[in-house]
């Protein structure tokens, strides 16, 4: 278990590449997002319905964001990271995920999230353009 904070956090920091930046450098972040989250799906979780088994644990609450949010910061970075086809077991993961009470009264309002995802995409950009 030693190994999981270093490896939630590799990949967390690697997974919002393509949402700072643009051109190029987006593509290549695109790409490797994918990469991850094809590691994730395969390696992480396999054939289970959650990271850890049939019940949600401390890997699907470290990887929920991607559940939550993702999405959205995909439309307001104006890519797709996380296509259906490619990658159905996570879809399938990120429904189960959605489907815990605890995490469906979490949930924020979509359009308020893409809202502020917009907002932090053009803060990024732009610093970066600086």
């Amino acid at each position: 278990m030693e190994i999981l904070p270093t490896l939630t956090g590799y990949f967390n920091n690697n997974l919002v590449g393509f949402f700072v930046t643009t051109g190029e450098q987006q593509v290549k972040a695109t790409k490797e997002v994918k990469e991850i989250l094809g590691i994730l799906e395969e390696h992480g979780l396999g054939e289970k319905k959650f990271f850890g088994g049939n019940n949600i644990g401390l890997a699907d609450l470290a990887f929920g964001w991607i559940a939550c949010l993702l999405e959205t910061m995909e439309e307001a970075a104006g890519v797709k990271v996380l296509e259906a086809d490619s990658f159905p077991r996570l879809q399938e993961w990120i429904k189960n995920f959605n489907e815990i009470p605890a995490i469906k009264e979490s949930l924020h309002d979509r359009n308020e999230l893409l809202t502020h995802f917009k907002r932090r995409r053009e803060h990024f950009v732009s610093s970066a353009a600086s």
